[in-house]
């Protein structure tokens, strides 16, 4: 692909809009999501699934919690409650973002105590 002229973002559950190519080609992935992105979630998913699923079931309870993926702002959950799934996203209290899985387990690790 030589020139990029148009980018238009299909996101789930009607999320859609057209984005700016300069502004595009300027970016650069999150370094976390970027680097060992499946090692990684498996890794948190060992050690953060069940307290993650004791959070969330403050509502209703909940029979399984698993990170599906990480950016450097925050976690996507995917929750099953019986035969239904969704999504929940749970963002960092980092200013910065995190950059690497030391930083993600302290930003979970934080999520988790202040719960």
């Amino acid at each position: 692909m030589q020139s990029i002229s148009d980018i238009y973002f299909i996101g789930g559950f009607g999320t859609v809009q057209w984005v700016d190519v300069k502004e595009y080609e300027t970016l650069q992935p999150d370094k976390i999501a970027a680097d060992g992105g499946e090692q990684n979630l498996k890794e948190l998913n060992a050690i953060f699934s069940k307290p993650l699923r004791k959070i969330l079931s403050t509502e209703a309870e909940i029979d399984d919690a698993a990170l599906i993926s990480i950016d450097s702002k925050g976690i996507d959950i995917r929750v099953r409650q019986g035969a239904q799934f969704n999504i929940q996203r749970l963002s960092f209290e980092v200013v910065k973002g995190v950059e690497t899985l030391e930083e993600a387990k302290r930003a979970l690790q934080e999520i988790i105590n202040k719960a």
